[in-house]
């Protein structure tokens, strides 16, 4: 079978477009490899950039500064507020989105577990909340990292669970997956040969922003499974010291010390 890296950029692979791009990743611009799913260019399964076309002219804005040698535009003054403002992340729910008791099951869990508060917003206090997040249906699951400007979206498929709901939270409140951490090659291995070639991707995108907080944490509820993206069942994030990986039962304690220290 034929690496992804020897297909050319934007062929359509099973179905699934890769495409090459710039976009904002946390506070930085990066160099990103991205699917499409839904209008919406997703990196490492659930993570949401933005709609296709934001990339598509965020990367044009960029080559053209290179070519020119101008300023890079006003990027800066949409540079995503990673933390929701006074620990409050408002939200509410699509009346179209099936089982919505898996939503508020999984605010309840971060209610217990985290200093966070969720609103739900309606139409007496929506002047209150400009900014808030919509939970909604689509294929898959997935979310934006952080705080956004406006209306953003968490997506939750037929498939996903309340466990997912947690997760996708995780990256709404500022959390990427945790074997994306800069240190991992010293607690996992990857075994790309088992991974499927359309998702590839996923697994080469280190995404950070900022420092990696605390120790590797094999129990977080943002870390992959084991059979993460395989394209025949085989193990493809194997742990160094064999421990369970990619549980979706309930935030770790290192998943909420993180919180704490992000939103003390």
């Amino acid at each position: 079978m034929n690496d992804r890296a020897d297909k050319p950029e934007g062929e359509e692979i099973g179905g699934t477009e890769i495409k090459k791009g710039v976009a904002w990743v946390g506070r930085r611009l990066r160099q990103v490899e991205y699917t499409v799913v839904d209008g919406q260019a997703v990196v490492e399964g659930c993570i949401v950039l933005g709609e296709d076309e934001e990339v598509r002219q965020i990367t044009e804005a960029v080559e053209r500064a290179a070519r020119t040698g101008e300023e890079a535009f006003g990027a800066a003054t949409n540079e995503p507020k990673y933390l929701w403002p006074a620990r409050t992340v408002p939200y509410d729910i699509d009346p179209a989105l099936p089982n919505p008791a898996r939503v508020t099951q999984a605010i309840a869990h971060w209610r217990e577990k985290t200093p966070l508060r969720f609103v739900e917003r309606n139409a007496e206090n929506r002047f209150l909340y400009p900014n808030w997040v919509t939970f909604k249906p689509g294929r898959g699951c997935s979310s934006r990292i952080g705080c956004q400007r406006n209306q953003q979206f968490i997506t939750l498929g037929d498939e996903c669970t309340t466990g997912n709901a947690i997760h996708e939270i995780g990256h709404t409140v500022g959390l990427f997956h945790e074997q994306s951490r800069e240190d991992r090659d010293q607690f996992i291995d990857i075994r790309f040969d088992k991974i499927d070639p359309r998702a590839r991707h996923n697994f080469n995108q280190h995404i950070v922003d900022g420092t990696d907080f605390g120790a590797y944490d094999y129990a977080s509820i943002m870390h992959y499974p084991r059979t993460a993206f395989s394209m025949d069942g085989s193990e493809t994030v194997i742990p160094k010291n064999g421990v369970k990986i990619g549980q979706r039962d309930g935030l770790s304690e290192g998943d909420i010390a993180t919180i704490r220290m992000l939103y003390a």
